[in-house]
């Protein structure tokens, strides 16, 4: 990683209220990044109230777009923008550790490992961990409940509660980048939500996605944040561990 001469894209969707610890967060992951980048490197980005799968379109669109249409990857374009190297998606209701991009981008690659998931948990109990892998059926999605710490796993899904993702990746998808509709071709319909149908059409296009448990993101549910501990526990004393 050279914060000289990478660039990174901090996109922050607010769909409501954000709970007073997300916000504290998110504050510090915004000034670290401020105090770790040039300012010609990072971009931040807000989409306030849009309801998915708009906002994850109109935030990506809001890196992506100006270069496409002007310029290619590392050139000035008009009004000073600049496309970023790298995506960090960071959800309203999650606590993700200041210095997500750099435990992220230490375990992530430009080729081999594009898509670098941090791990975040369900909201409902009983609070599965976010990476998930296809059963041995080859019909449903599983969680990696035996997840083990500061290890990247291949996954075939993962909300994006705290992500990075190169921005290549884009180009081998068709927009919009995210759409509602659910898994199809034999995997069984679990939501159709922007991520499941995010992670689908980058196995089309061949794209790898890894989770990395190093980078660990709370998550703000009705009560209380979910953390690793919360998960575990829950997950022990339902018999999933």
């Amino acid at each position: 990683m050279n914060t000289n001469t990478e660039s990174v894209a901090l996109c922050l969707p607010v769909y409501d209220k954000v709970h007073p610890k997300a916000w504290k967060a998110h504050v510090e992951l915004s000034m670290h990044l401020g105090r770790t980048f040039h300012p010609a490197n990072l971009a931040v980005f807000y989409a306030h109230k849009l309801p998915q799968p708009h906002a994850q379109n109109y935030l990506f669109q809001s890196v992506l777009l100006n270069e496409m249409q002007y310029g290619v990857a590392g050139t000035p374009l008009p009004g000073g923008n600049r496309r970023a190297d790298w995506i960090l998606w960071v959800e309203d209701d999650t606590t993700p550790p200041k210095d997500a991009f750099e435990l992220l981008r230490g375990v992530a690659d430009p080729v081999d490992r594009p898509v670098m998931h941090g791990l975040s948990f369900d909201r409902a109990y009983p609070y599965h961990p976010s990476i998930w892998r296809v059963a041995e059926d080859g019909l449903r999605l599983v969680p990696i409940a035996d997840w083990q710490p500061n290890t990247v796993y291949k996954i075939a899904h993962s909300g994006t509660c705290c992500s990075l993702i190169h921005t290549t990746v884009f180009e081998k998808m068709t927009r919009p980048w995210f759409r509602m509709q659910p898994f199809e071709n034999g995997i069984e319909d679990q939501g159709m939500i922007p991520c499941i149908s995010l992670s689908r059409r980058m196995h089309e296009a061949d794209i790898p996605i890894h989770g990395f448990t190093g980078c660990i993101a709370g998550h703000i549910s009705d009560s209380i944040e979910v953390t690793a501990d919360v998960s575990r526990d829950a997950q022990t004393k339902e018999g999933l561990l």
